[in-house]
């Protein structure tokens, strides 16, 4: 029982450290999640004004189907962070808020091009989304992190009530 203590209690520290580490690395991990996806969503940008656009599918997907799943445009202002063609502002497929990948996956493995990495206007009347990617992250890694903070807080005070309630049963089985 008092290894269990002890181990119990070497647990709720751990805990501890690592929510005052995640309190702390916050802006860390979201600097490096922001850089990351600046230099994806950049190299896609450039890649797509190429005439021949060459950039690996995997990579053309992903910032579409983030940017789907995000309800974001572009990196920092929204549909706007993506320039224009022709004098027509122009983004990437995922900034609609109808993107089917499955068709945009289709369209693509015939082979990539200007009109299929940046459109002009969203099919059947899909809205663009017109906050930027970074804001958006930035808001979840605050909800997220809230979120977790508090689930371990109240972990931690369970564990905390349940090591006194050990203690205090094996006290009475010592006195007993």
């Amino acid at each position: 029982a008092v290894v269990s203590t002890q181990s119990t209690g070497i647990f709720v520290i751990l805990e501890i450290v690592v929510i005052v580490l995640a309190v702390v690395k916050k802006n860390d991990f979201e600097d490096a999640f922001v850089e990351t996806g600046t230099e994806l969503f950049t190299e896609y940008k450039t890649e797509a004004n190429d005439a021949t656009p060459d950039l690996d599918e995997v990579k053309v997907v992903g910032v579409n189907v983030a940017q789907f799943t995000f309800e974001c445009c572009g990196v920092d202002t929204g549909s706007s962070w993506w320039g224009n063609r022709n004098g027509a502002a122009v983004f990437a497929p995922g900034c609609c808020s109808n993107f089917d990948s499955q068709t945009f996956e289709n369209s693509i493995q015939a082979g990539l091009t200007q009109e299929k990495m940046l459109i002009t206007q969203c099919p059947d009347d899909g809205e663009v989304f017109q906050v930027g990617c970074q804001e958006q992250a930035n808001a979840l890694a605050n909800a997220f992190s809230t979120v977790i903070i508090i689930v371990v807080a109240v972990l931690i005070a369970f564990e905390i009530l349940c090591l006194v309630a050990a203690c205090v049963s094996k006290k009475r089985d010592l006195v007993a």
